[in-house]
């Protein structure tokens, strides 16, 4: 063999390699996996983020800044695949109190709640006069994030006293996981909610209470996420601004960890393909704990 054809061979197998996220090997069978379908608003990655793959890359300053970006991904998507969770139960058990049947109570999140939303409001159609209202008593719940804790997180993951901002240095990557830590770590007090309606006013007193009920039940914990979100947006919109820069970077940034290119190049497009999911799964929250506020009146 030649050593143009050993040089070429040697090109083929990095090239197949490259595409394996995080450089795993290839399926004993040798065939390359497909990108599977993901359901909006509750998605993995096909591409695992593993902040604690590529070998020694953390040894250096940027493998250092790089790494806690990554980790800091992986709790991210964590939190907001957890956040859908709760929406979703949170729904189900108004869906379970109004007596919906379990075929209108499957599928994705953002159908289950708007189904439920629905059914809630058309019980409250008739079951109260024409042009009443509930009583509400509505305390929303307050989460406040520790911007020192913010800032200390930023300066540690720099190597400096003070925390910089933005560029290819690994500033932004440092911003966005202290962004993400912070609103990790912020305290919250919970939503507090009341609702009756006048006798006088109610049409059908049995439909009405079951009504109540479930709002009773499902509400509060979608209030108190409304207000766990706030930040949490806030830190996806600064840690998803880094992981684009990532992306457009590429290969350039890749090369400066050697043997670890290949590697790097897997983990920052796993990182780009999370985005898509967390996205989601923070819009489909938002969408349905904002129409919890409106029917409390918040």
């Amino acid at each position: 063999m030649t050593m143009n054809s050993s040089r070429l061979l040697l090109a083929s197998a990095l090239v197949a390699l490259a595409i394996v996220p995080g450089c795993k090997k290839l399926p004993s069978s040798g065939g390359i996996p497909n990108k599977p379908n993901v359901p909006g608003g509750l998605g993995g990655a096909s591409g695992e983020v593993d902040p604690n793959t590529c070998g020694n890359y953390a040894a250096q300053d940027a493998g250092r800044k790089l790494k806690a970006f990554l980790q800091a991904t992986k709790d991210l998507e964590a939190t907001t695949v957890e956040t859908v969770k709760v929406v979703k139960e949170s729904c189900l058990m108004m869906g379970h109190e109004l007596g919906m049947s379990e075929a209108d109570l499957g599928g994705e999140t953002n159908d289950i709640c708007a189904k439920v939303v629905t059914a809630y409001q058309n019980n409250l159609k008739v079951s109260l006069k024409p042009n009443a209202k509930l009583k509400i008593t509505y305390k929303p719940a307050v989460c406040k994030v520790d911007v020192s804790v913010q800032a200390k997180a930023q300066a540690e993951c720099e190597g400096s006293a003070t925390a910089g901002t933005g560029g290819n240095s690994g500033s932004g990557q440092c911003a966005a996981a202290a962004a993400v830590n912070a609103s990790a770590s912020m305290t919250c007090t919970e939503a507090e909610l009341t609702i009756d309606a006048d006798a006088k006013l109610t049409v059908d007193k049995s439909k009405l209470d079951m009504t109540l009920k479930a709002l009773r039940v499902g509400l509060p914990k979608l209030l108190s996420l409304k207000a766990r979100l706030e930040p949490l947006q806030a830190a996806v919109k600064v840690w998803a601004k880094t992981a684009a820069d990532l992306k457009d970077m590429g290969p350039k940034f890749a090369q400066s960890f050697s043997d670890q290119a290949l590697c790097i190049s897997g983990q920052i497009a796993a990182a780009a393909n999370a985005a898509t999911h967390i996205e989601a799964n923070v819009s489909v929250s938002v969408s349905v704990t904002a129409s919890a506020s409106a029917t409390a009146g918040g």
